[in-house]
This record gives C-alpha cells, sequence and structure tokens, in this order.
C-alpha cells in the first residue's frame, strides 16, 4: 500500500497540498522575476543581459520535459519531482546570493532545470495518488487553477516584494515554502511504479533536447525584437527543423522512445496536444497583454492592472472545482473540452472589441467569460490523455501534452509581442500630430513609456521646456494610447483565430467515457503456449483470490492493485472493489486457465491411447 493510502485521507490532503505547493512555487517563478527585473539590471549592472534571465529559465525548464517525463514514466516520478524540488531551492537560493548577471543567468538556469523536473511529472502524479478518473477529475482543475493563479499573481508579486524588500526576495520566498514539500512529499506522496530494465533513448533524448532549445532561442529573440527574418531567427528555425526531422527516425527505431509517435495514432492524444498548444498560445496572450491594455490605454496604475486579472483567476478556479465535481459524476470529458473551448473563443472575441472608451468594468466582465472556458480545457484535455493511455506511459502522455503547451505560450508570446510591438510603432508614426517634438515623438516609441511613472514624469519635464508643451504631451500621449489599443486588439485577433481552432480541436476528440478507460487499458490474457505455465498460472490467480477473500485488513498492496482492475462505482470503498475484482476478473481468469490446463491433458491423453 501506498504511504499516502496508509495514512488515509489526511495522507492524500498532504500530498495534494505539497504537489500544489511545489506546482504554484514553479509557475510564479514563469512571472514573478520580470517586474524585479528593473531593479535587477540597476544592481548588478547587466542591461545588455536582461532578456536572459528570463529566457535561461525558459530554455531549461521546457526542454527538460519530455525527458524527464519518459524517466518517470521508467523509474518513477516521486523521487524526479524531489529532486526537481531541490534543485529549484538551490537554485533559488542561489539567485538570490548572485553577484553579477552572468551568475544570475546560470542560477535561473538551474532554477529552470529543476521547474522542468517538477513540470513533466507533477500531473501525472495526480493519477498515482487517484488512480480512478472520475475520481481524478474533482482535483485535475484545482491544479489548473493553481497553475493559473501563480501565472496571474507574479508580476504584482514581484513588483510588490521589489518595492517594500528587496529584489532578491522574489527567490528568498521560495525557499521556506519549498521545504514544506520537499519534507512532506517523501512521506505522503506515493511511488508510481518500480524500476525497470529499460533502454534509455540518449540520442533521442539529446537530439529533441537540442531542437527545443533551438526553437525556444529563435523565438525568444523574436519577442526581444528581432525581425522574423532576421539571421538569428531563421538560423534556430532551422536548425531546431533539423533536428526534428531526425528525431522522428531515430524515435522510430528506439527500444524506449522518449516520445512514442504511436501516440500520435490516437485521436484523444492528437486532439488533446493540438488543443493545449493553442490554448497555450490564448491564455498567455490573454494574461500578458490584458493588464498592458488596462494599465497603458485605460491609464491605470500597476496594481489596478494586476487586479483585473483577479476575476479571470477566480472564474477558471471556481469553474475548475465545480466542473471536476460534475464529470466524475457524468463521467464524460468531451462535452466539456466542447463547452469551454466555445465559451473561451466568445471571451476572447469581446476582448477584441475593448477600446479606448471602455472601463476596466467590461475587461474584468469579459475576463469572467474567458475564464469560464479556460477553466474547462486544460483539465479534461489532460484527463482524457490520462484515461486512454496504457500506464506504462502515463508520464510521456502527460508531460508531452505539457511540453506542448509550454511551446505554444512561448510562440504565442513571441507572434502576439511582435504584432504588438510593430503595430504600436507603425500607428504612433501614422498619427502623431506634425507639430509633436521629436524627442517627445522618440520617448514613446516603446509602449513601456505609457505604463511607467519615470517615463511620465520624464515627459512632463519635456513639456515645460516649450510653450503649450503640456497640450501637446496630453495630445501625443492620447495618440500613443490609441495607437496600442489598436496594437493590442490586433493581438487578440491572433489569439482570437488560436482559440478558434481550438473549437475544431475539442470537436476532433473521442467522446470516451471514463469508467470505460481502465478496461481499455488491460493487458490481454496471457496465451496458452505451455501447459505447465497454464496450470501454475492459474494456480496462482486462485491463491491470490483466496487471500483477496479472507484479507481483513491484510495484503494492502494485493487490496490496492485488484481494486484498480476495475472501475470505481459510485463512492465504492477499495475492499469493494477489489473484491468484485476478484468475482469478475480474477477468479474466472484462474478457472480459464486451469480448464484450459485440464483439456490440454486430456487431449495429450487421448492422443497417446490413439498411438498405442
Amino acid at each position: 500500500m501506498t504511504r499516502s493510502k496508509r495514512f488515509g485521507s489526511g495522507g492524500t490532503a498532504f500530498a495534494m497540498a505539497g504537489l500544489m505547493l511545489a506546482l504554484f512555487l514553479v509557475a510564479l517563478d514563469q512571472t514573478i522575476v520580470g517586474t524585479a527585473l528593473p531593479k535587477i539590471i540597476a544592481d548588478l549592472e547587466g542591461f545588455s543581459e536582461y532578456a536572459w534571465v528570463t529566457t535561461s529559465y525558459l530554455l531549461a525548464s521546457t526542454s527538460m520535459i519530455p525527458v524527464i517525463g519518459k524517466l518517470g514514466d521508467v523509474y518513477g516520478r516521486k523521487w524526479f519531482i524531489l529532486a526537481g524540488i531541490a534543485i529549484f531551492l538551490l537554485g533559488s537560493a542561489l539567485c538570490g546570493l548572485a553577484w553579477g548577471m552572468t551568475e544570475l543567468i546560470v542560477f535561473r538556469g538551474i532554477q529552470g532545470l529543476g521547474a522542468g523536473f517538477i513540470f513533466s511529472n507533477i500531473f501525472t502524479s495526480i493519477a498515482d495518488v487517484f488512480p480512478d478518473p472520475a475520481r481524478r477529475a474533482k482535483y485535475q482543475g484545482i491544479f489548473f487553477g493553481v497553475f493559473s493563479l501563480s501565472s496571474v499573481v507574479g508580476p504584482t508579486t514581484g513588483g510588490w516584494i521589489t518595492d517594500n524588500l528587496d529584489w532578491r526576495w522574489v527567490f528568498y520566498i521560495n525557499l521556506p515554502l519549498g521545504i514544506f514539500s520537499l519534507f512532506i512529499l517523501p512521506i505522503v506522496l506515493p511511488q508510481s511504479g518500480q524500476r525497470r530494465r529499460a533502454k534509455i533513448d540518449y540520442l533521442g533524448a539529446t537530439t529533441i533536447t537540442a531542437s527545443v532549445v533551438a526553437l525556444l532561442l529563435a523565438l525568444s529573440w523574436v519577442g526581444e525584437g528581432y525581425d522574423w527574418d532576421a539571421g538569428r531567427v531563421i538560423t534556430g528555425f532551422i536548425i531546431s527543423a533539423v533536428l526534428l526531422a531526425a528525431f522522428i527516425p531515430i524515435e522510430l527505431r528506439a527500444a524506449e522512445p522518449i516520445i512514442p509517435l504511436s501516440l500520435f495514432k490516437s485521436r484523444v492524444f492528437a486532439s488533446a496536444t493540438l488543443l493545449m498548444f493553442l490554448v497555450g498560445i490564448g491564455m498567455f496572450g490573454i494574461i500578458l497583454y490584458t493588464p498592458l491594455f488596462v494599465q497603458g490605454v485605460l491609464g491605470q496604475t500597476a496594481t489596478g492592472s494586476g487586479t483585473v486579472l483577479t476575476p479571470l483567476v477566480f472564474a477558471m478556479t471556481g469553474v475548475g472545482i465545480v466542473g471536476g465535481q460534475i464529470i466524475a459524476r457524468v463521467k464524460r470529458v468531451k462535452p466539456f473540452t466542447l463547452f469551454g473551448t466555445v465559451m473561451m473563443t466568445f471571451g476572447v472575441y469581446l476582448l477584441t472589441t475593448l477600446n479606448t472608451d471602455s472601463s476596466t468594468g467590461t475587461v474584468a466582465l469579459f475576463l469572467v467569460i474567458t475564464g469560464l472556458g479556460l477553466g474547462l480545457i486544460m483539465p479534461t484535455a489532460t484527463l482524457a490523455v490520462q484515461s486512454t493511455v496504457d500506464k506504462k506511459i502515463l508520464g510521456v502522455a502527460t508531460s508531452a501534452t505539457q511540453f506542448i503547451r509550454a511551446v505554444g505560450s512561448t510562440v504565442g508570446t513571441a507572434v502576439i509581442g511582435s504584432l504588438v510591438t510593430k503595430g504600436y510603432a507603425q500607428e504612433l508614426a501614422s498619427n502623431t500630430p506634425p507639430q509633436a517634438p521629436g524627442r517627445l515623438v522618440s520617448a514613446l516609441e516603446n509602449p513601456q513609456a505609457l505604463v511607467s511613472d519615470e517615463a511620465r514624469q520624464a515627459l512632463s519635464r519635456t513639456a515645460s521646456e516649450f510653450p503649450g508643451g503640456q497640450q501637446v504631451v496630453d495630445g501625443v500621449i492620447q495618440v500613443a494610447r490609441e495607437a496600442l489599443s489598436e496594437s493590442i486588439h490586433t493581438g487578440f485577433v491572433f489569439t482570437l483565430f488560436a482559440v478558434g481552432l481550438a473549437i475544431f480541436a475539442a470537436l476532433l476528440m473521442k467522446n470516451i467515457r471514463l469508467d470505460e478507460s481502465a478496461v481499455g487499458r488491460m493487458p490481454a490474457p496471457v496465451g496458452h503456449t505451455n501447459g505447465k505455465n497454464t496450470l501454475l498460472t492459474g494456480i496462482i490467480l486462485a491463491y491470490l483470490a483466496r487471500r483477496i477473500e479472507g484479507a481483513n485488513g491484510d495484503f494492502p498492496n494485493l487490496m490496492r492493485t485488484a481494486s484498480e482492475l476495475v472501475s470505481a462505482n459510485g463512492d465504492a470503498s477499495e475492499r469493494a472493489r477489489a473484491l468484485r475484482a476478484n468475482e469478475e476478473v480474477l477468479k474466472p481468469l484462474s478457472q480459464t486457465h486451469l480448464m484450459s490446463y485440464l483439456q490440454r491433458r486430456i487431449q495429450e491423453t487421448a492422443t497417446r491411447r490413439e498411438g498405442v
């Protein structure tokens, strides 16, 4: 029996709390550092390298997901998660102690490695704690709500810590929270399986990692402002494509592929990965650019722009929890996934209607509608994949969906960032009044000037240098806000296109029933190739059946294993499921093997007599 089962519901609660906290920390670190970067750069004097503080974390975490997901299937997920937490905490401590930009970038990479270990296994570990898909559905939504919450509160939290404490506490805050997970999870988190012999696909792991790094580098350079046809961007895309092309034949020949390409033959897996890619684009497009709209176009404070995302988080978390309860009863996934994509698409459409006359209340309402859809999509897509793949590749399949979502978020950030930046510059240049001083226009070429208090104060000082300056400045700022509104509108239109395609992906998904999935993954009966093996198998099965019938708190591992052979029936206990499995599976199989052995012996005896 796993330790979380041994400790009962309290152990399960601690396991869930530890996993949620670990997920919260690594997801939070994707966004919390952004608002602290200006002071970090000023302190460590490294403006030219500031983008690498984020890029190194992204490269390390995303590239590790498919590789560690496979290793978790082979050696068990528990210790990879614990190792990830330990590496993440080490990286956090080193980041807080960083004495230069180069060291900070390296230490952020260490943080990213730990995050990759955690991301690749944490959603699969929910399946280890809750093998029954219907019961698991109740918790998937909560976990994705935690992921969304951390992504949203990161910028605001980072800003508050930087202003009131010190930027180093952006990293130090991880230590006390992560230590809780590091100490509680070894006790209560179940191990996913025993170590089995496997030939690790090192060549495939190296190839896919290098391909992902090249792709993410190219997309990161676009996000930094490079053109799509820049030499380094094109080189990155070409290297990534060549390595990906080499990866496919490597995986087809590998005995233990990092990503089994046969997974894509499954309609559920193929549609779910496409769905997660598109939702990754949409989710980060909304989270990154709605606050910019509220602050830069509507003139709200940084705190106000962060607060406007609160309804999105509450909507996602609430619908995830309620939806999980309903799914556990209905035991169908596709209707909820389809509803989520339609609702999210409608919400993003409403966001495309925002303009300079909109209010923060309108933005919040549109985000609530978007969140009602988004909160259903990711947990149901993950649940569908986990319910249709073989248990021995559960980690590979789950981590693949998380990997595709991460790539989607990077693609979305790069594309939308490019559309917003270039669109803003073009609109500003074409609509600026001719009497506006060139120095004033140059100061507003970066849209961040509209959201920075220091930049606005500099504009006011510029206005005081010539007659009627404040009026001119106000006019140029209004043009800049309209230009930003139009460029963000273009970004939201791209997001709308992506989430609209997600409806198509949801329609492609098979309408599986959760309690049928476990049966579908059961191995076929062993062939009767040897009479002695058949007899031995029958005797062993009959012996196990007797042990299950007579168990009264004994043989916990046997009872748990037997209970997983059948689907849950309402709130049936583990013992009740084990007894049902005994009657429906073990006894019939033992009788089949014994009868087959007797028939074989009768045939052999008759053959010998005929020969005599």
